[in-house]
């Protein structure tokens, strides 16, 4: 048997999730911070390559992180796309499981809580078309769902709102990024910056109007949080 060395970097975001689960039925009602890489653009047609997710409590306490690089089910001869945007490679990928076996993982980390991304309607699409290819009867509504990138608009001043961008003008210093947990540990941030920013009435902007004309009200995590406590996750999970 050949036994092959993990570099630190690898064995970082390869952390699986024990059986028993971390958390207690009382700390359910929080965030769930996601972040993702991928080979693409399109959830229908590109695959997921690396997921984190950073939980927090509903007052924005952080609780837990986790992460993991995923195999993706790729067709024959399809190589890894988007590598001068994430830098995983097919080494890196070397014995990662595959998305079904982290389900159980996941779904543990997301249940009982809103979903939150910066530009989570990306995150949640991906997850959303991962979860149908493996039978997973379950999709997260967009109404459990809060996204930095639009609440930026409320929250900071007027500029480009990209991860990187906005957690400048929020004094969030970004030492990482185009890897999930390094990015959702940003976008964990930058929520923890809005609730602040909520609290002393520090706003910019009455609403926020993204691109499509969809709405975002002030303090949107909180008709999230409700949608998310009251999500009925199935048990079953194929």
């Amino acid at each position: 048997m050949r036994v092959v060395p993990i570099s630190p970097r690898r064995m970082r975001v390869m952390n699986i999730a024990p059986a028993t689960s971390p958390f207690a039925p009382s700390a359910r009602g929080g965030f769930a911070v996601v972040d993702l890489e991928t080979t693409g653009l399109d959830p229908k047609r590109d695959r997921i390559l690396e997921i984190a997710i950073v939980n927090l409590d509903a007052s924005g306490k952080s609780e837990a992180e986790w992460s993991s690089l995923v195999t993706p089910e790729l067709s024959p001869g399809e190589k890894i796309g988007a590598q001068f945007i994430h830098g995983i490679t097919e080494e890196d990928l070397r014995g990662a499981p595959k998305f079904a076996a982290l389900l159980p993982a996941i779904k543990e980390r997301l249940r009982g809580r809103a979903v939150v991304a910066h530009n989570a309607r990306f995150d949640v699409s991906f997850l959303n078309a991962a979860f149908e290819r493996v039978a997973f009867s379950f999709a997260i509504p967009e109404q459990a769902t809060v996204c930095t990138m639009e609440l930026s608009k409320i929250y900071l001043p007027a500029g480009r709102h990209s991860l990187v961008e906005a957690s400048r003008r929020a004094g969030i210093t970004v030492t990482e990024h185009h890897r999930a947990l390094a990015d959702a540990w940003t976008a964990a941030k930058l929520l923890q910056r809005y609730f602040e920013h909520e609290a002393t009435g520090e706003r910019y902007e009455k609403v926020a109007v993204s691109r499509d004309g969809r709405t975002f009200n002030p303090a949107a995590w909180s008709s999230a949080l409700r949608a998310g406590v009251n999500l009925a996750w199935p048990d079953k999970l194929f």
